[in-house]
């Protein structure tokens, strides 16, 4: 009688922990969400891409680009997005800032990448169609005067991706 009820009690302790698990596994991953917090999950149009990377050049010839070395950018993918960044070789004019953009060359449509803090820039942009654009471009600025879409008399660095 009482081997049967240790079974029985055994496979009782196995169930339990195998619920145990399951839950503790299930409010892992859902626990971000729970607070109003959107559970991120990663691009899977990101992984797709290759790394990409090159020098920056002073415009030329009514081209963004072409000039003169003026720094460096890397994009790629990340597991939230594109990650790209940014080395300028110089620091912008007193009283001005550098501003990154990626740009679809045959619309004009441009997406704010972000402002260069100490003549760089890292970030991450959740772009769900990376491969519209084929100009990474970087901008001067006064700071009160940067929009939400580039200056394009300011360009003052760029490459083709």
């Amino acid at each position: 009688m009482f081997s049967g009820n240790r079974k029985l009690l055994g496979k009782i302790n196995t169930l339990t922990l195998v619920a145990i698990t399951i839950a503790t596994v299930a409010l892992t991953v859902l626990m971000p969400t729970m607070n109003g917090t959107p559970l991120l999950v990663p691009s899977t149009v990101a992984q797709e891409e290759e790394e990409k990377s090159g020098d920056l050049t002073e415009p030329e010839d009514n081209a963004p680009f072409g000039g003169s070395n003026a720094g460096t950018f890397s994009i790629g993918p990340d597991k939230y997005g594109l990650r790209v960044q940014v080395d300028m070789s110089d620091s912008p004019t007193n009283g001005t800032i550098y501003v990154a953009w990626l740009v679809d060359n045959s619309t004009g449509d441009d997406i704010g990448i972000g402002q260069l803090v100490d003549d760089e820039l890292a970030a991450t942009q959740q772009i769900t169609n990376s491969s519209l654009y084929n100009l990474i471009e970087v901008t001067e600025e006064s700071p009160d005067a940067v929009g939400t879409s580039r200056n394009q008399s300011a360009i003052v660095a760029g490459a083709e991706i």
